[in-house]
């Protein structure tokens, strides 16, 4: 209480002479400041008074995150919904299971088209729903039949100039994603049909588009959960997207077999770092929607990266000094951080087991450290 009472006695100060300033004013205005001092972030309310309604039977969840961009939660991954006149924008498209409840979140907060798919890693989970959302949508770069000009679809019933090239898939939605995740999809043993393929991939370390008036930043994340993860960074919204480089639910996971690496998910997490900006005392600012769990901000990032860091430096600690698995394991290296971060799909002995892996793959990094 005692931070209100600056601002009751200036209430009552600053009321004009013969105004009272009732008790209950002042238990109202108390009350409110406390909510706001307990608040971890002093600019919102807690989420739970922001969720937007959706049917009764829903097993999702939607929450807005900052401008333009909401979250569609409590799926098999989270999935990023971007709004506005020219349409909708999501980042993942979760899995074939819940595509039509994730339309129908989607409907409730736009009835534009669905004209962008971005998929941020190549886990089923987050790319399975690509063909039934990827459908679902409009292309935007095939302008309907019969308009003459540029950009045309071609019919020689209808008229028009016909000039538009033909698209690897010229109706629904584009997909967007990293070349990497495109070429597993074509290979064994991770081949996936033709409709969940992304229609438009890239090989540079960053993508740029403009939607919805908005310029959207694909940042090319190598090495961290696969070889091709993605940071998506909407700038006039201030919103960054980190697919499966943040789980607030376990610990981060890599999949070397599919070209993902400990040392690259955390030079994911310094850049979403260096991207974000807090709004006051190191609260609010930014928001970062992890691939899976809850909405965070840049100290969030900060305290999660210290956290794979310490671990990291840990378990190199042990490589570099020549231990077994076993004695590093037995130091317990995550003992602090299990009871937030360890399931019974990933302990922490799991992701010391995977950090040691990699290290003695890669010896140089861990001597270099030690050193």
């Amino acid at each position: 209480m005692r931070r209100a009472i600056p601002l009751v006695l200036a209430a009552t100060m600053a009321a004009p002479i013969g105004v009272d300033v009732s008790l209950d004013a002042r238990g109202a205005q108390e009350a409110r400041l406390d909510r706001l001092v307990q608040s971890r972030s002093l600019e919102q309310p807690m989420p739970s008074a922001r969720r937007i309604p959706l049917p009764s039977d829903s097993p999702l969840e939607v929450l807005p995150v900052f401008g333009n961009v909401f979250l569609v939660a409590r799926g098999p991954s989270n999935v990023a919904v971007q709004i506005g006149d020219e349409g909708v924008l999501l980042v993942d498209a979760a899995t074939a299971a819940v595509s039509d409840r994730v339309l129908e979140a989607v409907r409730v907060l736009s009835d534009g088209p669905l004209s962008y798919i971005i998929n941020t890693t190549s886990d089923r989970e987050h790319y399975g729903g690509n063909a039934r959302l990827g459908k679902a949508g409009v292309n935007p770069t095939v302008a309907p039949r019969g308009l003459a000009g540029p950009g045309s679809a071609p019919d020689d019933n209808q008229g028009g100039g016909g000039n538009n090239p033909v698209q690897l898939r010229p109706t629904g939605a584009i997909v967007i994603a990293h070349e990497n995740l495109l070429n597993r999809m074509n290979v064994e043993p991770t081949t996936e049909p033709f409709e969940m393929w992304p229609s438009n991939s890239f090989f540079t370390a960053k993508k740029t588009m403009w939607f919805n008036d908005e310029p959207i930043e694909i940042l090319h994340a190598p090495a961290a959960h696969t070889d091709g993860d993605v940071l998506v960074f909407f700038r006039r919204s201030d919103v960054v997207v980190a697919g499966d480089v943040i789980h607030t639910l376990q610990y981060p996971s890599f999949d070397v077999a599919r070209g993902g690496s400990m040392h690259g998910i955390l030079d994911a997490l310094n850049r979403i770092i260096d991207i974000t900006v807090p709004r006051f005392n190191q609260q609010g600012g930014t928001r970062v929607v992890p691939g899976h769990g809850r909405i965070l901000n840049e100290a969030d990032v900060v305290e999660y990266r210290d956290m794979m860091t310490i671990i990291y430096d840990r378990v190199k600690a042990g490589v570099a000094a020549g231990q077994t698995f076993e004695q590093i394991s037995a130091r317990s290296p995550t003992l602090e951080y299990d009871g937030l971060y360890s399931t019974p799909a990933w302990t922490g002995r799991m992701l010391t087991q995977a950090m040691f892996d990699e290290l003695r793959q890669h010896p140089a990094a861990a001597t270099s450290s030690a050193q």
